[in-house]
C-alpha cells in the first residue's frame, strides 16, 4: 500500500514543544495531514513510555495504533474526508555531545525499535549511561558510533538514522561539530548507516551531490515540536504497513520507497550563511569573498547548509544521479493562507478556512500534492488554487534562512493578489507588513532576509567557485593557538623532549635531589622521563625502582607513561601509593594475612568503640585525634599533647587513649587494619629488623617521592628509613600546593631537604604548560596577598587566551548552580538547537568545549549536592567524585558487604547490611542481642554466619531464629556457589544469586557503579584480595570515569593533581573559601590560601570564580558575599557578572524540563 510517513517527532516531555504534543493530538493532526505512519518521538523519556504503553496497542508487527476506546472518541472531531488510518512505530532522538579526535563533536541521531519490551531494554542501558529523564530528546557525553552499538546490540531489527545531517552544530556533516565522511562519524559501523535525514534546511539535489551518500536512501522528516507541524517534510513508501517493511525499504533503496517530501530547503533555519544579530544574510560566494567574516560585527560568520554542502560536494549543483527517489517541494497550506489572507498562520481566520479546506477537499498532503487545481479552485478559498499551482511548479520567491532564521518563502507579490482577486473589497481590510529590509550603517549592500529571490535565480546561486572555499584556519578561532608542549611525542628522545630544568631533574645522579614543581610544570612527565632514562639510557634494572605516589590515578598515569616511553620494560618498576607500598612490605615480608576496613565501617567500628568506653566525646573528633596521632606514629600509650586538636585538655587526652585502645582491639579482633595503621605497621617493623631496612634498601636503590610537600610525619620517616644517605633519592613537590594539615601533612619536610640531605641539589620548574598567563598571574597575586613588590611570579607560561577571570555573583547558592550551568551550556555551544535559536548561546563563539572539559569545585561535600540537583533538572551530564556515595547506592553496597563476608575483611556492619537485604528480620533489639554475643565469643561475621546457619539462635523469639538459620544458611550456600571463581564472575553470579540485580537496575548510578566494579576487578586480574584492597585504598577521584563525556563535581581537595579547561570554583564567599565554622577563625588561613591557589591552577583555558550573596549554612540562612582572597587579585584580571536569577519552588507534581528558560 502507498502511504505517507514522518518518523522525527518528539513529545511534551521534550524541550520547546507544545503542551499539546501528546498521542491524542498526533493521532488527530495525522489524519488532518495525511500521514499514515508517525514516530512516537522520546521513547527514552520513563513518563512518555508509560504514556505509551497506556495509550498504544499492537497492531500490525512492529507498529502500535491509539487505543480503539480513546481513538473513538477523537473521530468525531476529523472531517470525513480526513479519516484514515494511524499507526505509530516507537523513535526516538538522542543527541550525544563527546569528543573525537580533540574535537568537540555534537550529533543527533534517531533510533527506532519494535517494540517496547525492547524500548525497555534499550533504556536500561542508556540509564547507566547519562540522565533520561530531564528532556524527552537525552543529552548523553556519548560516541556517535558507541550509541550505533548500542542499538545493533540491542536488537537485530533496531535501526539508526544520523538527524538533519547538514544542521550546524547538532549532525553528522554540521559545520561547526560534525564530521566530513560517514565513516569519520561511525568508524567500522558505518556499513549499518542505510538512510539518512536530510533536514529542513536541504533537499535531495543538495544531497545527490555527495558522493558518500549514494548508496543511502535520503528520506525527510518533520522534526515536529508541535502536532499541526507534522508533515511539513516526510517520507512516502508503497509497502506493507510494518517494521520490517519500512526498514527493508529503506535498506534496499528499491521501489518501496516512494520519495520525499520536502518544504524548500530555503525555508529552513540554516540555509544561507550570515549572523542573526548583525541582520546579515549572505550566500556562499557573498561567504568566500568576505573570508568567512561577518562585515558587521567581524566575527565569524555561521556558515549554513548550503555552504557545508559545497565544502564536502564532489559534483556540481544540478547534478542527477538518474537513480534517486523523486521529490516534491511543498509549502505548509497554512502559510499559504497566511499569505493569501496577509495575516498570521495562527490567527482565526486562517484556521477558519484551514477547516474549510480539509472539509471541502480532504488531507492537506492531498490539497498540496494531487488534488487537481480546478477541484481546489471548486472549494471556493480565493486564490487557493493558483497558489498550488504556482507551488507545485515552483514559481516562488524566497528570503533564505539563516542562523537559526527561518526563510520566508512568498507566491504573490502585493500586486499579483489584487490583480488576481479582481476586488479587494471582498476581503476584510487589514495592516499589511512591510518586506522592506531593515537598515544598517554598512553600506555594503547585503542580502538581508526582508530581500525575496526567485527560486530559479536562488538555484542559479548554487554554484560556489571552486577557488572560493574558506579555509578554516583563516577564521578568528580556527586556528587554535597551540599550547607549548615539553614534548611532541611521547616517542621521542626520553631527554631532549624536555626544557632544561626537566633535562637537569632527569639526568641528576649521585646526589639527593629535590625538584620544586609549581603547577602544570611537567611533573609526573619529568618523574617518568627520569625512570625512563634510567632504565634505557643508565641500564638500571626496572625492579630496583620505587615509585611513590599520593593517588593510585598518579601511579596509573606514571605506569601508562611508562609504557608509551618504553614498551615492554616497565612492568617491573613499582609504582603505587604510600599505603599500597606499605600492605606489599607487610604481605611480603612480615606476613600479614588481615583486611583494610573501608572508611564508613572504620567510623561505625570507632562509634562502638566511643559507646563501649562510655565517653562523652564526639566521635569526629576522636576521629581526627586518633588519626592524626597514628600520622605521627604514635600509639595510645603516648603523650598525645602535641598533635591533639584545640579544645582536648588532658582529661580528654586520656579519654581519646581509652577509646582508641578498644577501637584497636575491635580491629585486631576481626583482622582488620585501618588506611592509617598501614605506615605506622612498617615503621615499626622497619624500627625492630634492621636487616629487613637493609633487604628493601637493596631492592629499591632509586626512590621517587611524588607530591613531597604534603608528606606526613609517618611517611616522611619511612622515606628516610628507605632512603639511608638519599643517593638514589628524588623528590619533586611545590610547598605552595600544601593541602592537607588536617591529615598530618606539612610542608616544612620539604623545605629542610636539604639540611636532612647534606649535599643535595635543588631544581626549580618554571614552565608551565597548562593555564593561561591571566590564570596564572591572578593566582600568584592570591598567594601574595595581591603584594606582588620585589616578588617575581613563580611560574609563567606565555599561553595567549582570555584575559580576565570571570567573577560571577549570584542571588543565592541555587541561582549559583543554576548559573553555572548556563554557563556551561554556552561553553558546550548549546544543549539543543532551541538553545542557538532562542539566543541562549551565540553562533559566534569562537572556541566550545564538551561537558568533560568542565569541573565544578567547591569546598563541601554539601555544596556538590545542590549542583547535582540542579544539573539533573537541568539535563547536564555530570558525575560526582564520592566514593561513598557510589557504593551507598541501591544494590552496591549489599555487593561488597557480601562479596566481603564471604572473601575476608567484613566487619559486622557488613553482616546485618547482608541479613537486612535477605530479610533477615534482624531490627534494632535483635542486633543488639547478636552483637553482644558475637563479642563475648569472639566471632568474626564468617564465624557467626557458620554458627547461626548451625542451630537457631536461642536469644531471640523462635520465628525470627528460624528466619536467621534460613539466612545464614543461604550466605553459606552462596560461598559455596561462587568458591574458586575471580572476581568478576564472583561478583556478577551474587548479583544474580543473591537477587541483587532488581536493585541495581533500579537505579542508574548502580548501574553504572556496578559496570565499573566488574573492570576494576578485570584489571586486577580477577583477584578478590586485590580487588577488594584497591576498594579500600580509592580515593574520591579515583571514583570518576575518566572517559565519561559529563561535568566533573568535585571537593576543591580532590582536584589536585588534574586539570580541566574550564573550571568553576564555586562559593567564593567567607565561611567556605576561606572556610571556618559559624562563629569562628579559619583554623590554618594559610592552608586555605594554598588550596584556593590550587583549584585556580586546575583551569587552563577559562576560570570562573562565584558566590552568592545568600547561603543556608547549617540550617540557618546567612546574608554573604565575595570572599576576602578575591581582593587580593587586581581589577584588571576580573571581569564581574551579576546573575538576578532567583530559585523558584516548584510544586511536587510540576515538570520542570528546563531550568535555564
Amino acid at each position: 500500500m502507498e502511504f505517507i510517513a514522518d518518523l522525527h517527532l518528539h513529545s511534551h516531555f521534550s524541550r520547546a514543544t507544545a503542551k499539546n504534543l501528546d498521542l491524542e493530538h498526533l493521532y488527530q493532526a495525522a489524519q488532518l495531514k495525511g500521514v499514515t505512519l508517525v514516530g512516537t518521538g522520546d521513547f527514552t523519556h520513563p513518563g512518555w513510555v508509560s504514556e505509551l504503553k497506556e495509550k498504544l496497542e499492537p497492531c500490525e508487527p512492529g507498529l502500535y495504533r491509539l487505543k480503539k476506546s480513546i481513538a473513538k472518541e477523537l473521530d468525531h472531531a476529523i472531517p470525513k474526508l480526513c479519516r484514515g488510518k494511524v499507526r505509530f512505530v516507537l523513535q526516538c532522538e538522542i543527541s550525544s555531545i563527546y569528543k573525537r579526535q580533540d574535537r568537540v563533536r555534537k550529533n543527533h541521531n534517531l533510533v527506532y525499535l519494535p517494540d517496547l519490551e525492547t524500548v525497555e531494554r534499550f533504556n536500561a542501558t542508556l540509564d547507566r549511561i547519562g540522565n533520561l529523564k530531564s528532556d524527552g530528546r537525552p543529552i548523553l557525553g556519548l560516541d556517535a558510533q558507541r550509541l550505533l552499538e548500542i542499538v545493533l546490540d540491542t536488537s537485530d531489527a533496531a535501526f539508526l538514522i544520523p538527524a538533519h545531517i547538514w544542521t550546524p552544530w547538532f549532525s553528522m556533516f554540521g559545520s561547526k561539530s560534525g564530521f566530513d565522511s560517514i565513516k569519520g562519524c561511525f568508524g567500522d559501523l558505518s556499513n549499518h548507516i542505510f538512510a539518512v535525514e536530510t533536514g529542513l534546511s536541504s533537499d535531495p539535489p543538495m544531497n545527490w551531490r555527495i558522493k558518500d551518500l549514494d548508496a543511502l536512501t535520503l528520506i525527510s522528516n518533520s522534526d515536529a515540536h508541535s502536532p499541526m507541524f507534522l508533515g511539513r517534510n516526510a517520507s512516502r513508501f508503497n509497502s506493507d504497513l510494518s517494521f520490517a517493511a519500512v526498514k527493508r525499504a529503506l535498506a534496499q533503496q528499491d521501489d518501496t520507497f516512494v520519495g520525499t517530501i520536502d518544504m524548500f530547503p530555503q525555508e529552513g533555519k540554516y540555509h544561507y550563511d550570515g549572523h542573526r544579530k548583525c541582520n546579515v544574510c549572505l550566500d556562499p560566494g557573498q561567504t568566500a569573498d568576505k573570508g568567512g567574516i561577518c562585515p558587521q560585527c567581524g566575527k565569524p560568520l555561521t556558515l549554513g547548509v548550503l555552504y557545508r554542502v559545497h565544502e564536502l560536494a564532489s559534483r556540481p549543483a544540478g547534478y542527477n544521479p538518474g537513480n534517486r527517489r523523486p521529490f516534491q517541494s511543498i509549502i505548509p497550506l497554512a502559510d499559504i493562507l497566511s499569505e493569501i489572507f496577509d495575516v498570521g498562520p495562527k490567527t482565526k481566520k486562517v484556521g477558519i478556512h484551514y477547516d474549510l479546506a480539509l472539509k471541502r477537499l480532504g488531507p492537506e498532503l492531498d490539497i498540496l500534492l494531487t488534488k487537481p487545481v480546478s477541484e481546489v479552485e471548486a472549494a471556493g478559498i480565493p486564490l487557493l488554487g493558483e497558489a498550488v499551482r504556482r507551488m507545485r511548479a515552483g514559481k516562488v520567491s524566497i528570503s533564505p534562512g539563516f542562523d537559526g532564521e527561518y526563510g520566508r518563502v512568498k507566491i504573490f507579490g502585493p500586486e499579483e493578489k489584487q490583480r488576481l482577486r479582481g476586488e479587494l473589497e471582498m476581503f476584510a481590510p487589514v495592516r499589511r507588513v512591510s518586506l522592506k529590509p531593515v537598515k544598517k550603517k554598512d553600506p555594503d549592500p547585503l542580502k538581508t532576509p526582508g530581500c525575496l529571490e526567485t527560486l530559479e535565480d536562488l538555484n542559479a546561486k548554487a554554484v560556489l567557485n571552486p577557488t572560493q572555499r574558506l579555509d578554516p584556519c583563516g577564521l578568528p578561532g580556527g586556528d587554535p593557538e597551540h599550547r607549548a608542549s615539553p614534548v611532541a611525542s611521547e616517542s621521542m628522545d626520553i631527554v631532549e623532549s624536555l626544557n632544561p630544568e626537566q633535562r637537569l631533574a632527569v639526568k641528576g645522579q649521585g646526589v639527593p635531589l629535590l625538584i620544586e614543581a609549581g603547577p602544570g610544570t611537567g611533573k609526573t612527565r619529568t618523574l617518568t622521563a627520569r625512570i625512563a632514562w634510567l632504565i634505557r639510557d643508565q641500564g638500571v634494572a626496572p625492579g630496583t625502582i620505587l615509585a611513590l605516589t599520593f593517588t593510585n590515578r598518579a601511579a596509573g598515569e606514571m605506569q601508562e607513561r611508562l609504557n608509551t616511553l618504553l614498551p615492554g620494560q616497565q612492568g617491573s618498576v613499582w609504582a603505587g601509593t604510600f599505603h599500597r607500598f606499605c600492605l606489599m612490605v607487610l604481605k611480603e615480608y612480615a606476613g600479614f594475612k588481615g583486611f583494610i576496613v573501608d572508611d564508613p565501617a572504620r567510623k561505625e567500628m570507632l562509634n562502638q568503640a566511643v559507646a563501649h568506653a562510655d565517653v562523652a566525646l564526639s566521635s569526629a573528633l576522636l576521629d581526627r585525634t586518633i588519626s592524626m596521632a597514628k600520622q605521627h606514629c604514635l600509639g595510645p600509650e603516648d603523650d598525645l599533647t602535641k598533635i591533639a586538636p584545640p579544645g582536648l585538655d588532658k582529661q580528654d587526652l586520656v579519654r581519646v587513649a581509652r577509646v582508641w585502645q578498644v577501637y584497636q582491639e575491635h580491629l585486631a579482633a576481626l583482622d582488620l587494619v585501618d588506611f592509617d595503621d598501614l605506615i605506622a605497621m612498617v615503621i615499626n617493623l622497619f624500627n625492630t629488623d634492621s636487616a629487613l631496612v637493609a633487604t628493601i634498601r637493596g631492592r629499591f636503590a632509586h626512590i621517587l617521592v611524588d607530591e613531597y610537600q604534603d608528606v606526613n610525619k609517618g611517611q616522611y620517616l619511612l622515606i628516610g628509613q628507605l632512603a639511608g644517605n638519599g643517593r638514589g633519592l628524588v623528590v619533586i613537590g611545590d610547598p605552595d600546593q600544601s593541602i592537607y594539615g588536617f591529615r598530618g601533612s606539612d610542608n616544612r619536610y620539604f623545605q629542610q631537604f636539604q639540611a636532612d640531605y647534606p649535599g643535595a641539589e635543588k631544581i626549580v620548574l618554571q614552565r608551565n604548560y597548562r593555564s593561561t598567563e591571566a590564570i596564572l598571574r591572578a593566582s600568584f597575586q592570591l598567594l601574595t596577598h595581591g603584594n606582588q613588590e620585589g616578588v617575581s611570579q613563580k611560574v609563567f607560561s606565555d599561553i595567549r587566551g582570555r584575559e580576565r577571570l570571570v567573577i560571577i555573583e549570584a542571588t543565592s547558592d541555587r541561582a549559583e548552580a543554576v548559573v553555572v550551568g548556563k554557563r556551561i551550556e554556552t561553553l558546550v555551544g548549546g544543549l539543543s538547537m532551541f538553545s542557538m535559536d532562542a539566543g541562549k548561546v551565540g553562533s559566534t563563539q569562537e572556541n566550545e568545549f564538551s561537558f568533560a572539559d568542565v569541573a565544578v569545585l567547591y569546598r563541601t561535600r554539601r555544596q556538590g549536592k545542590i549542583f547535582a540537583d540542579v544539573f539533573q533538572q537541568a539535563g547536564i551530564p555530570f558525575q560526582m567524585a564520592d566514593k561513598e556515595s557510589l557504593l551507598n547506592h541501591p544494590g552496591i553496597g549489599e555487593l561488597v558487604s557480601l562479596l566481603r563476608l564471604l572473601k575476608g575483611g567484613a566487619t559486622f556492619q557488613d553482616l546485618f547490611l547482608v541479613f537486612n537485604h535477605f530479610k533477615a528480620g534482624a531490627g534494632k533489639g535483635t542486633r543488639q542481642k547478636l552483637g553482644q554475643w558475637f563479642r563475648e565469643s569472639e566471632l568474626s561475621p564468617a564465624g557467626a554466619v557458620e554458627l547461626l546457619g548451625a542451630a537457631p539462635f536461642v536469644h531471640v523469639r523462635k520465628d525470627i531464629a528460624e528466619t536467621l538459620l534460613g539466612v545464614a544458611r543461604k550466605i553459606m550456600a552462596l560461598g559455596q556457589t561462587v568458591q574458586g571463581l575471580g572476581a568478576c564472575d564472583c561478583l556478577d553470579l551474587l548479583a544474580s544469586k543473591a537477587d541483587l540485580y532488581p536493585l541495581i537496575k533500579s537505579d542508574e548510578t548502580s548501574c553504572r557503579v556496578f559496570d565499573r566494579l566488574l573492570g576494576d576487578a578485570r584489571n586486577r586480574d580477577d583477584d578478590i584480595s586485590c580487588f577488594l584492597e584497591s576498594l579500600s585504598l580509592e580515593n574520591d577521584s579515583e571514583s570518576l570515569w575518566p572517559s565519561a563525556e559529563k561535568v566533573t563535581l568535585m571537593t576543591m581537595h580532590g582536584a589536585k593533581g588534574l586539570e580541566y579547561p574550564v573550571v568553576f570554583v564555586t562559593g567564593c564567599e567567607p565561611g567556605l573559601i576561606p572556610f571556618a565554622f559559624p562563629g569562628r577563625e579559619p583554623e590554618d588561613i594559610d592552608e586555605e590560601r594554598r588550596l584556593f591557589y590550587v583549584a585556580m591552577t586546575r583551569a587552563r583555558d577559562i576560570l570562573c570564580l562565584t558566590y552568592s550573596t545568600k547561603r543556608r549554612i547549617y540550617g540557618i540562612t546567612r546574608q554573604t558575599g565575595p570572599s576576602t582572597f578575591l581582593l587580593d587579585i587586581e581589577a584588571a584580571l576580573k571581569e564581574h557578572n551579576h546573575n538576578r536569577y532567583q530559585g523558584k519552588k516548584k510544586k511536587p507534581c510540576e515538570k520542570q524540563l528546563d531550568l535555564f528558560q
